[in-house]
């Protein structure tokens, strides 16, 4: 009884210092169209669909926000997890798309959020 009372004590500790020291996340909307503008920028400059399957979120304690998408690129689809910063990880059978030319102008890029809303960008 000791143990469990130490435990859930000890856990709901760790919760509320987490809480003071991390701030909230922006809402995902905002996550997923960050992580979109940074892939079409530093990664492959001739996308032209981001569709996001999942909400996203943190995987583990310290890890950067991610989500999970599929990135149609010169009309194949490629599935991909993504963030507003940090690497891209690429899932699925069809590997990471072609690598654009350079330098490679900025296509319209639609935007599908895992809402079911969408945008164009620029």
């Amino acid at each position: 009884m000791a143990l469990g009372v130490v435990l859930v004590a000890g856990l709901t500790a760790c919760s509320l210092i987490r809480d003071r020291i991390m701030t909230p996340d922006p809402p995902v909307k905002e996550l997923q169209r960050e992580s979109a503008i940074y892939y079409r920028d530093k990664w492959q400059p001739d996308v032209e669909k981001i569709r996001f399957t999942r909400d996203g979120g943190r995987p583990g304690l310290g890890a950067t926000w991610c989500v999970n998408a599929v990135a149609t690129v010169k009309g194949i689809d490629y599935q991909v997890i993504i963030g507003p910063s940090g690497g891209v990880g690429f899932v699925g059978d069809n590997g990471e798309p072609p690598e654009a030319p350079t330098p490679s102008p900025h296509l319209p890029l639609t935007v599908i959020y895992s809402d079911g809303t969408s945008e164009v960008i620029e």
